[in-house]
């Protein structure tokens, strides 16, 4: 089993982080806030801001039926934006909750699995209904000029439920 490294209390450094060598708690927060502005761009429904997260060559691989297969690949801003206009534009709005996340560091470059569950709200023949799915992320991330950011993103639909929505919304 890995275990996470820890900061001593007394803030000291520990081997390798002042030369950059080890990473640090300052890229683990940078990462999780990547992810989470994800989330919250896509909840916004700004898909600028969201392609803005990848590389200029960043792909979206996307895996949300079980049909065996091949996935659905966008690759570049370009692309994504489009994708992500497309299959936001059937609902009304989304709340995404992040859950875990793990990484790995390595230099300048990173991969990491991260978890969520998307609610996704619409309407069906005059009804609102709600889609959950429970999403896999599986990443790269590479360090840029401006900060980290996706190299690519893997995403895997492990379970959805649609039921109708009790409440009225405003």
């Amino acid at each position: 089993m890995i275990r996470p490294t820890m900061r001593p209390v007394d803030g000291t450094e520990q081997d390798g982080e002042q030369d950059g060598t080890r990473p640090t708690v300052v890229d683990r927060v940078a990462l999780r806030d990547l992810v989470d502005a994800y989330a919250r761009a896509v909840d916004r429904r700004d898909v600028g801001a969201v392609a803005a997260l990848f590389t200029a060559d960043g792909r979206l691989v996307s895996r949300l039926h079980d049909t065996g297969g091949a996935p659905i690949v966008r690759q570049g801003r370009d692309e994504i934006t489009a994708a992500l206009t497309a299959g936001l534009d059937r609902y009304l709005l989304t709340t995404h909750v992040v859950g875990g996340q793990v990484v790995t560091i390595d230099g300048d470059g990173a991969t990491g699995d991260t978890v969520c569950l998307a609610h996704h709200v619409y309407e069906k023949g005059g009804a609102r209904r709600m889609l959950v799915m429970a999403v896999r992320y599986a990443d790269t991330y590479a360090r840029e000029p401006g900060g980290w950011g996706f190299a690519e993103r893997q995403l895997t639909l492990d379970w959805r439920q649609d039921r109708a929505l009790e409440e009225k919304l405003p």
